[in-house]
């Protein structure tokens, strides 16, 4: 294990220089020599993740000259699939798509020790820029975040949140919204799709990507009551930012991150990165998933790990806030 540790740590810096390796040598032969899969945490059609991993897969696969097929392992707030692609061989044929707060948070509240972002993984490159919304069930009858606030106050421990586990970021922001607005709320934890509860009235409240509740606001289905980008999305112009609304704290853009196994090859590395990249930039991509407000990011090795390190400080505030620790 310490050599294995030693050897991470020295290709690092190999590692940073790949995407421009790899641009320099064109016509690189591709590692891949057989299908490639991309892991996700959740059931198949629900969540960015899962719509994101589709949405590339294609591209992906032109570029890398293999198929590229989305596996869905959900359940355990993603735990099952971090830890099926952090065991698989690093060799660029399993790769994971998610959250830094899938690979490190969703670990310690179900009492494990975490997985270590930049040595069981690598950060390959920044998937997605999410854009979030708060939306309600019109049957509780609010239009904004002090009506939200007021009913939680009116009907304390009455409203309820879905997420796919506790731990998720999904789990936390939401319990985070209940505790700046002032009142307290039932988290209710799905293995799989939760979307049916939701339209049916079970579940209060959401605070997750436009790109899930989009269709569902606009079809009058769910109340979005403010959007936490520091813009109004284009889809909804009439909703405010939180900022807008009076709660600039709680805004903030999120995205997902593609990891590959820690110790894979630099090079290897670098075509996956390269690949993805230029599935991010394809019309027909970035089309699908700019239509449910969802932005394609690519960009290289360096800035994913930068942007890792981010949302890892991100998920440990949010932490800090909701449950009264970071780690």
């Amino acid at each position: 294990m310490q050599r294995r540790t030693i050897l991470r740590a020295a290709a690092l810096p190999a590692v940073l220089a790949a995407p421009a390796l790899y641009a320099q040598q064109g016509g690189q032969r591709s590692f891949a020599t057989r299908p490639i899969r991309i892991i996700v945490g959740v059931a198949p059609g629900i969540g960015t993740i899962d719509l994101t991993g589709r949405a590339v897969a294609d591209p992906m696969a032109e570029a890398l000259g293999q198929p590229v097929v989305v596996e869905n392992r959900p359940g355990a707030g993603g735990i099952i699939a971090a830890e099926a692609a952090a065991r698989s061989a690093p060799d660029g044929h399993t790769l994971f798509l998610g959250g830094a707060d899938t690979v490190v948070h969703a670990f310690l509240l179900a009492d494990r020790p975490p997985l270590d972002p930049f040595k069981d993984f690598t950060p390959v490159s920044r998937a997605t820029k999410d854009h979030w919304l708060v939306v309600a069930t019109p049957s509780l009858g609010v239009s904004t975040l002090d009506e939200l606030a007021a009913a939680g106050k009116q009907k304390a421990g009455e409203l309820n949140h879905a997420s796919f586990g506790p731990g998720t970021v999904f789990h936390l922001v939401q319990a985070r919204l209940a505790q700046r607005l002032g009142f307290e709320a039932v988290h209710v934890p799905y293995r799989g799709d939760y979307t049916s509860d939701v339209l049916a009235g079970r579940i209060s409240y959401l605070v997750q990507p436009s790109a899930l509740l989009l269709p569902h606001v606009q079809a009058g289905k769910l109340k979005a009551l403010a959007t936490l980008s520091p813009q109004r999305l284009p889809q909804l112009p009439d909703v405010p930012t939180v900022a807008e609304a009076g709660y600039p704290d709680l805004g903030f853009n999120m995205g997902i991150i593609l990891w590959a196994p820690g110790g894979t090859p630099p090079d290897i590395v670098g075509q996956v990165n390269a690949a993805f990249a230029r599935a991010a930039g394809n019309p027909a991509v970035k089309s699908r998933l700019g239509d449910l407000s969802l932005e394609t990011v690519g960009g290289t090795v360096p800035e994913a790990q930068e942007y890792t390190r981010w949302f890892v400080g991100f998920v440990d505030d949010l932490r800090e806030k909701v449950l009264g620790k970071a780690r």
